[in-house]
């Protein structure tokens, strides 16, 4: 398998390093206008809450001689009108996006730092202790300032998400070709 993943990353090597060029432009870009980056990911999520609902309505329709008819039918409707009104009010989706994210970093701090302490006899149970710690804060940080960071906050992550995913992009080929990572990957 480990052979098989380096040779798919050698004969692609040139769309890793493309795709990963064009991720890092968009990361730089998020980064640089936070506010149009921040429109652009409520738009995206507004969008699947549409499109997703849609398709759970077709699914319901489908199914509608199983059990639970109703209840998927309701929520497919709930996710239309969702992607309807975040699509009406690109800045309220913001807001509410960035709320559910402070939550959901938050709790998953919570719930790494309860997972550490599981498994606290292990080797490198600190680095998941320390990855709760760090989202806690996270967590707090972005519901201490929300509304006031809605506008930007989405577009920042976004933009250092793409940074980061970009550059292992752009390294992997690289890496993939030096004898050392052969045994490491």
């Amino acid at each position: 398998m480990k052979t098989e993943i380096i040779n798919d990353v050698k004969q692609n090597t040139g769309w890793f390093i493309a795709l990963g060029i064009l991720m890092v432009i968009l990361g730089i870009a998020a980064i640089v206008e936070p506010l149009v980056a921040t429109i652009a990911v409520a738009r995206v999520f507004s969008w699947i809450f549409l499109f997703a609902g849609v398709i759970r309505i077709i699914h319901a329709v489908q199914s509608r001689q199983e059990r639970g008819f109703w209840p998927k039918l309701l929520i497919g409707i709930l996710y239309v009108i969702t992607g309807i009104v975040l699509l009406g009010n690109v800045f309220g989706a913001a807001l509410s996006l960035t709320f559910a994210l402070g939550w959901v970093i938050l709790v998953q701090g919570i719930l790494e730092v309860i997972a550490a302490f599981k498994v606290r006899p292990e080797p490198n149970w600190g680095w998941l202790l320390f990855s709760g710690v760090i989202s806690i804060i996270l967590g707090i940080l972005i519901l201490y300032r929300w509304p006031f960071n809605a506008v930007w906050l989405l577009g920042i992550f976004s933009g250092i998400s793409f940074l980061f995913a970009g550059s292992w992009m752009i390294m992997l080929p690289w890496a993939a070709r030096q004898p050392l990572t052969r045994n490491l990957i």
